[in-house]
């Protein structure tokens, strides 16, 4: 897994320097010109390279890669590990880059925001970008080339639709059940909400490596 590791990390030095240098341009252009919080920034870019990781995977594919990769001591458990390591550490590393960013603007901002506010929002967007790295995953190990792209479309599209209509289908909840709701987590407060979203993100990051992991096993080259 090692070599994997390092062929992905040197992939990301060649591949992923211009995407970075890009997405750090458009994150201080954001901050500066509008009102974009620094929360929504580091989430902004803690998210959009951790969706990095199902880039290397169409690399892989290109002139029957995986036969290639299969011939030497890697099998395809330890192939489906090392995408979700990688995918780990890139997406703390995008994160780090985040908060470097968010707080500079933080500070310049003078926003408001108490420390405990922006560390839990902070880490939230970690929660956030592996949630949807755990749905990309499994997708793009089970479809190849044009594909996966429409059915990441599909599927980003289909939870930015029940994201809107849940929002939408608030206003029609019974009283009864928002109040619960509201007691609910006003009594996890903040600590129990960030436990609670670390335990669905790891719920779906394991849930996501164990679907990768049969389809890769079905999968034909």
């Amino acid at each position: 897994m090692k070599g994997l590791l390092i062929k992905d990390i040197r992939l990301m030095r060649s591949q992923g320097t211009l995407l970075l240098g890009l997405l750090v341009i458009v994150a201080i252009f954001m901050g500066l010109v509008s009102d974009v919080s620094p929360s929504f920034v580091v989430t902004y870019i803690t998210i959009f390279l951790s969706v990095f990781t199902a880039t290397t995977i169409s690399y892989d594919e290109y002139d029957n890669c995986y036969l290639f990769l299969m011939t030497l001591p890697i099998t395809r458990k330890k192939y489906v590990n090392e995408k979700y390591v990688f995918g780990i550490l890139i997406t703390l590393a995008a994160w780090v880059i985040g908060m470097v960013i968010g707080t500079v603007m933080l500070i310049t901002q003078k926003t408001g925001i108490s420390e405990a506010e922006w560390i839990i929002s902070s880490l939230m967007s970690i929660f956030i970008a592996i949630v949807f790295m755990s749905v990309i995953m499994p997708i793009r190990f089970k479809f190849d080339g044009e594909k996966a792209r429409y059915a990441n479309i599909i599927v980003m599209g289909a939870i930015l639709a029940v994201a809107f209509g849940a929002s939408k289908l608030i206003d029609y909840i019974p009283g009864h059940i928002t109040e619960s709701a509201e007691k609910f987590f006003a009594a996890l407060g903040d600590n129990g909400i960030v436990v609670l979203s670390a335990v669905i993100a790891v719920a779906a990051l394991l849930l996501s490596y164990i679907c990768s992991r049969r389809i890769m096993a079905k999968k034909e080259f």
